[in-house]
């Protein structure tokens, strides 16, 4: 039974990506029009006979790949064909069979409720046909990094049975072709801004359903995109992330993009005279800190953690360059061996490190470097805001 009709401001179909699915893809397309007639089918290169099926089915958009290119490329030659037809949303769906039709007025009415939203159906993994252990680990496994890369908790980001809103994701520019471009889509669209919401969806693994998926070589494929999307989280502001994507930046000149990069990487991010003081403050902390040669990285990690600017938190630990290494390390030591109670020490560069005086100079350091850290950061953190504050009060008069 159909749903009433949605919004005439929402047209959306369904596209189902294909490739050898000659057992199942008949049936799909049938159980689909019992709830929406707009159906777009993408044949990615099927050499088993789904071909000819499609060519005898009636009233389908068909796309057709001369060759086998992958998931990935499947569903971005779809969008790119719903877009030029009008329609405002693509529901995917597999060619195997997995997915129940029966859902889609669910996403219908999603759509209807939330068009601005990515919709992601939550597969129920307690079907029969297949040992729910291993789709469920799979899935954690693929939830984790998706929350590491965005600081987002999905239930199930690897699904393919979602809606999409075709004008942001048409926006963004992606380079997966494979498997791995769903987990691409969904990062982005989130670092773009898009919502995402999540509904129940049924699965039923039947004859024919067999994964195309290479456990091995696909994999692989996920665990480099996953890498590179969370160092890319980790060394950029989550506003340089938002905008690096976008078709619209894709298209600027060199010195146009480093404009674009400059103007978010440094007030495109919640970027109060407060936040970005803490920012400058931070680094300096931990640019002082005694915990050499992870200095820039435990910076990072906290700018993370706290949302703060990175390239700010990174340029200020740069503090313990090489001309101001002897300062810090005697300000350290002056301020370790006036805390602890001992003798003054000499001069710069006149004092001898020696067997009898190394462990107490050693813990002189360690207690003052910590202490000068924190009382730097601080010092720097309340300068800049000041600064901030009467550059800002100038400007306005």
């Amino acid at each position: 039974m159909r749903d009433p009709a949605p919004d005439s401001a929402v047209r959306p179909c369904v596209l189902v990506p294909v490739y050898n699915n000659v057992a199942t893809i008949a049936g799909v397309i049938a159980e689909i029009r019992r709830f929406l007639d707009q159906v777009m089918v993408v044949d990615d290169g099927s050499t088993d006979g789904t071909q000819e099926i499609l060519k005898a089915t009636e009233s389908i958009t068909l796309v057709r790949h001369d060759h086998n290119r992958g998931k990935g490329a499947a569903l971005q030659s779809g969008f790119d064909r719903a877009a030029d037809l009008g329609f405002t949303h693509v529901i995917t769906m597999d060619g195997d069979g997995q997915h129940t039709a029966a859902d889609l007025p669910a996403f219908l009415r999603t759509i209807h409720d939330r068009p601005e939203a990515l919709v992601l159906g939550v597969r129920q993994l307690a079907a029969p046909g297949r040992r729910p252990m291993k789709s469920r680990l799979l899935r954690a496994h693929s939830n984790f990094w998706v929350w590491l890369e965005t600081g987002v908790r999905t239930a199930d980001s690897q699904t393919g049975f979602r809606a999409y809103p075709l004008a942001p994701i048409n926006a963004l520019t992606f380079k997966c072709r494979k498997y791995d471009f769903e987990i691409e889509v969904l990062v982005k669209a989130l670092w773009a801004g898009t919502p995402v919401v999540t509904i129940p969806q049924r699965v039923t693994w039947g004859p024919g359903s067999g994964s195309h998926f290479r456990p091995l070589r696909d994999f692989a494929l996920v665990s480099q995109l996953n890498a590179r999307l969370l160092a890319l989280r980790l060394l950029l502001p989550p506003a340089v992330c938002a905008v690096i994507f976008r078709q619209t930046f894709a298209r600027l000149s060199l010195p146009g993009r480093l404009h674009a990069l400059l103007k978010q990487t440094f007030s495109g991010e919640a970027a109060t005279p407060g936040r970005l003081s803490v920012a400058v403050g931070l680094g300096v902390t931990f640019g002082i800190l005694p915990i050499w040669g992870f200095q820039m990285l435990a910076g990072l990690c906290a700018a993370h953690w706290l949302r703060l600017n990175k390239p700010l938190v990174l340029a200020a630990s740069n503090i313990s360059f090489p001309a101001m290494l002897p300062v810090i390390l005697y300000a350290s030591l002056v301020t370790g061996g006036w805390l602890l109670g001992r003798s003054p020490l000499p001069k710069l560069f006149q004092f001898q490190l020696t067997p009898s005086n190394a462990w107490a100079w050693a813990t002189d350091y360690l207690v003052g470097s910590v202490v000068l850290a924190v009382f730097a950061g601080a010092v720097t953190a309340a300068l800049v805001f000041a600064a901030m504050k009467i550059s800002g009060r100038t400007r306005r008069t």
